[in-house]
């Protein structure tokens, strides 16, 4: 394994976080998709897919090992409103493409089944304010890398992931370290997300350190923690910069601890810069709750924290990532104003953005 690693250099304090100690997570089952979606693909244990759709329009639906690779030959059923299962034997995931008339829709599961990594998701399928959708298999978020299986490592290779971003600070890396597939050359960049201004990393902690804290006091602290995150937008030019130096044909991972905040704000701002509209991005950041939060909350409690603060901070609310936004526009105008400013996405880079990532 080739590893060429990048690191943003800047001065701060090595801060634990608390998502940092959690222990191995348990999968939760896939139970929900996005509002904007036509139609759905999940899979159980056994790898049996089940297909389903928003409406009773008929659908011819055909299979194949990726969007560019859909047997066209073949129809391997016809979806009008009901739902059906496809079995594959496939340790891959399968893509699937759904045929009406001239229109034709491209889908997967949204969350790969991981062993250790319920938060695996693939950005692709989201539509956009301009009548776009982001390619599949070309952007990935999760949380900690540091417990894949063998079995997890192989589906990182079968995705073509070639850059891995990773937002958490050392002493979480030296606890956690990420892990590649066995002879799969790997560029890894980290991101430190927070270091550019400390003071709301320093909030986070001592809060968690108040014996008195309440629910109400986590909630305030991370509904201020998404701004100051969203603000410090410079701590993501690295991911950025690979972005815009890719063909568009690569895969990009980018993650922290949980998977869940710093990523969730990092997605938010590649989506944004791609036109997917607000109430997406929100929606698709909400998927964390169902995919994660039950289990993180049991790790937590059991690493000693509170159960109710540990509530809280297992889980993701669109309020706190509607405040980030609103303080970006208020300052700013809008995110892509913020793109500009801070991280020099011009008009111009998000155009090349939009055509590498999506069609």
């Amino acid at each position: 394994m080739s590893l060429k690693i990048s690191i943003i250099n800047r001065t701060m304090k090595n801060v634990i976080f608390a998502l940092a100690l959690l222990g191995p997570v348990t999968a939760l089952a896939q139970e929900s998709h996005l509002s904007m979606e036509k139609m759905w693909a999940e899979r159980d244990s056994a790898g049996t897919y089940t297909i389903s759709a928003s409406d009773k329009t008929p659908w011819k639906i055909f299979k194949g090992e990726t969007v560019g690779k859909i047997d066209w030959s073949k129809r391997i059923a016809v979806l009008n409103g009901k739902t059906i299962t496809v079995s594959s034997t496939r340790p891959q995931r399968v893509f699937f493409a759904a045929v009406n008339k001239k229109d034709t829709l491209y889908f997967a599961e949204r969350r790969l089944a991981m062993d250790a990594a319920p938060n695996f998701r693939d950005l692709g399928g989201l539509k956009t304010s301009d009548g776009r959708t982001v390619k599949w298999d070309r952007l990935f978020r999760c949380g900690d890398m540091g417990k894949f299986t063998d079995t997890d490592l192989q589906a990182v290779a079968s995705s073509h992931i070639t850059d891995v971003v990773d937002f958490r600070n050392m002493t979480e890396i030296q606890k956690s370290p990420d892990k590649y597939p066995a002879a799969y050359e790997m560029n890894r960049i980290h991101a430190n997300i927070g270091s550019t201004d400390g003071k709301s990393t320093g909030n986070f902690m001592k809060m968690l350190a108040d014996p008195k804290a309440t629910t109400a006091d986590a909630e305030n602290t991370f509904a201020k923690f998404y701004p100051d995150i969203m603000l410090g937008a410079k701590d993501y030019q690295l991911m950025f910069d690979e972005l815009l130096k890719n063909s568009g044909d690569e895969g990009l991972l980018f993650h922290c601890s949980a998977g869940k905040d710093r990523t969730g704000v990092g997605s938010a701002l590649i989506l944004s810069a791609l036109n997917v509209p607000e109430e997406t991005i929100i929606e698709e950041y909400y998927l964390s709750n169902r995919y994660t939060r039950k289990a993180l909350t049991k790790d937590m409690v059991t690493n000693g924290l509170n159960p109710e603060i540990a509530q809280v901070l297992s889980g993701v609310e669109p309020r706190y990532l509607q405040e980030a936004f609103r303080v970006v526009k208020e300052k700013y105008g809008s995110v892509h104003q913020l793109l500009e400013k801070e991280l020099g996405i011009d008009e111009a880079k998000r155009i090349a953005l939009i055509g590498k990532y999506t069609y």
